[in-house]
């Protein structure tokens, strides 16, 4: 006599019976249900999580703090510059109240008030600032403004789908440059999307950033079939139709137009067009740029009241400005650094206290080519069966793998290995009777390429991977330091850098590299995904990859330095010998598991079809597990 609960899962219930079976007879001894409130909020049949309604009730709070922040940096510096009608304590005191006692001092409150009928607002005095001289107050009151703004900062990092056309544009400028002709560009933007997995799929399957791509595809190359006579041309409107301001977002659009009209107007600042539309009460839900608008402005106003500190020659808004230049810019444009979000990361497999190294990291992607490298087999007509790669093979193929291309076919690597003229195949296939040449894989299989690994030697050059630079910078005291850096370190400075300049800057000042290859180490783009492992666990596999062991095995001696003897380890000999004697009960192992599996299979096999053992069976019996 048993009891059995059974349950009934819903969204906001559970349903609960207990029956008793005695010999097949069920008897319900009890019953109910627990209902609890849903997971989901439902406002007029609209079902929507209440988790993302806390997180934009969060990020709203933050946006507030940060801008909060900016006012307190900007009216600090202010009130130190005799700019508004506040003491430099009374700025203090409100960011030690948590900002929640706002200075009520009347001459500030009159500072920040508007009359329409004097027509005394933040754009009268943004528009006058940036024309003619001005009271320190009126100035004050006008860079205040700026700073309650800032407008849109365009971010590198941005892999949404409304900067999808931003991401993938640099490639396929790069792409559109640098072919000779019609066949190769076709043939090199036929591979960027098709490695992308974009050209053969229909547009249900696609997500919106992929619906945008696959436009720039047709377009591109209804382009090319419609100008194939005259390449120069055909590149111009490739390049017209990459930067179409209908493919940049409304975000980007809107900044586009508003730029257009600045420039239609004749008027030298944001604050100017804004003014002249004030009185039309059009200024509203406008979409403004942070450096193309307001720090254009903020440059303007400053020379025209007469502030120094603005080096003309240096592009980095970081550089460019010194004295109180430098401190108003660093008060109107205050950024809250981001906080970090390493601790989202997943643990390694092998070692739980580290963190997974990320897939663009070069490292992971030599440890990726080497893994697929040492599983690839090859029967040509001189061998009985298939074996593993020679040496010269596995130098004849890495090329392959270093270039700016995410997947390709196997196909290219066989062709690597195979005659030309010579026919290869997968060795099950049923052309494989018929070919020279057998492969253990597919010629259609995907293969992963080191395309970070290629962009940063295109960019530093063949030994970017045991070169070392050295620049002199400012510590966070202001004492110069020397600076040595590796392929790790402009590795993880590409991947938190939020500034194209930025890089392209870094790279001629402290790389040395001239203007070309600046612009090809600014432009590398990495993809946000993590492996399995981290990086310390994949610099200790990689190794003995190199020297052609399999994953498994590579895995298995990482770590048995640790174990050896340190006299034993180093001793070459005995290090081999090791490794040998591991590798042969590693392929023992693996024999007796497959044999297993067989004998096993078959006895299951048996049980299942009812087969009882007979002296007539006993030969079928025999005949099957030889074929196994």
């Amino acid at each position: 006599m048993t009891k059995i609960l059974g349950l009934d899962l819903g969204t906001n219930s559970i349903g609960w019976a207990i029956v008793e079976n005695d010999s097949n007879n069920f008897t319900l001894i009890d019953k109910g249900v627990r209902i609890f409130s849903e997971g989901v909020k439902t406002e007029k049949g609209i079902e929507s999580s209440k988790a993302a309604e806390r997180t934009g009730y969060r990020s709203a709070r933050k946006i507030k703090f940060r801008r909060k922040l900016r006012k307190y940096e900007t009216l600090k510096v202010l009130s130190e510059n005799n700019m508004c009608p506040l003491s430099v304590e009374e700025v203090i005191e409100w960011r030690k109240s948590g900002f929640k006692k706002y200075p009520l001092n009347p001459e500030f409150i009159s500072w920040l008030r508007t009359d329409d009928d004097k027509n005394i607002n933040p754009y009268y005095f943004r528009d006058k600032a940036s024309k003619k001289n001005t009271t320190l107050f009126e100035l004050g009151r006008a860079l205040y403004h700026i700073a309650q703004r800032r407008g849109f900062l365009s971010n590198r990092l941005d892999q949404s789908a409304e900067g999808i056309i931003e991401q993938h544009k640099p490639a396929l400028e790069d792409i559109i440059d640098n072919t000779l002709s019609i066949t190769e560009l076709q043939m090199e933007l036929t591979d960027y999307f098709q490695d992308r997995d974009l050209i053969e799929r229909k547009a249900a399957d696609l997500d919106e950033g992929e619906k945008k791509l696959k436009t720039i595809y047709n377009s591109f190359f209804k382009t090319i079939k419609d100008n194939a006579k005259d390449f120069d041309i055909t590149k111009t409107l490739l390049l017209e139709r990459l930067n179409k301001k209908e493919d940049l977002g409304v975000v980007k659009q809107r900044i586009g137009e508003i730029s257009q009209a600045l420039k239609l107007g004749n008027f030298a600042t944001l604050g100017q067009y804004f003014f002249s539309l004030y009185n039309k009460g059009k200024i509203r839900n406008q979409y403004t740029a942070r450096e193309e608008h307001y720090l254009s402005e903020f440059e303007v106003i400053c020379l025209a009241q007469g502030i120094e500190g603005i080096i003309a020659t240096e592009k980095l808004p970081e550089k460019r400005y010194f004295g109180l230049a430098k401190e108003l810019y660093k008060a109107i444009f205050f950024q809250r650094p981001l906080k970090s979000q390493k601790g989202l990361i997943g643990k390694c497999t092998f070692e739980k206290s580290k963190s997974r190294c990320a897939v663009s990291h070069p490292d992971f992607e030599e440890y990726r080519m080497w893994c697929f490298i040492n599983t690839i087999k090859i029967k040509t007509p001189e061998d009985e069966s298939l074996r593993f790669l020679t040496s010269e093979e596995i130098v004849n193929i890495i090329p392959k793998f270093l270039r700016k291309k995410d997947n390709f076919n196997f196909e290219d690597l066989a062709k690597e290995l195979v005659p030309s003229g010579s026919k290869c195949a997968f060795y099950k296939s049923s052309t494989a009777s018929t070919a020279n040449y057998l492969f253990n894989y597919n010629l259609n299989s995907s293969v992963s390429g080191c395309v970070v690994s290629t962009s940063i030697k295109n960019a530093l050059g063949e030994d970017w991977k045991t070169k070392n630079y050295s620049y002199e910078t400012l510590n966070k005291n202001g004492e110069s330091v020397t600076r040595n850096v590796d392929y790790n370190d402009l590795w993880h400075l590409i991947s938190v850098s939020t500034s194209d300049l930025y890089l392209q800057e870094f790279a001629k000042n402290n790389l040395k590299l001239d203007d070309k290859k600046a612009g090809l180490f600014s432009k590398i783009k990495l993809k946000k995904d993590f492996s399995n492992l981290s990086l310390t666990a994949i610099n200790k596999i990689i190794p003995f990859l190199r020297e052609g062991l399999l994953y498994s095995h590579a895995v298995f001696m990482a770590n048995i330095e640790n174990i050896v003897d340190a006299a034993i380890w180093k001793n070459l000999d005995d290090r081999k010998y090791i490794q040998t004697k591991i590798a042969a009960l590693i392929a023992t192992n693996t024999f007796d598991n497959n044999l297993l599996e067989v004998v096993n299979g078959l006895i299951k096999e048996c049980k299942l079809k009812a087969y009882y053992y007979s002296k007539e069976a006993e030969a079928t019996y025999k005949a099957d597990l030889e074929k196994k």
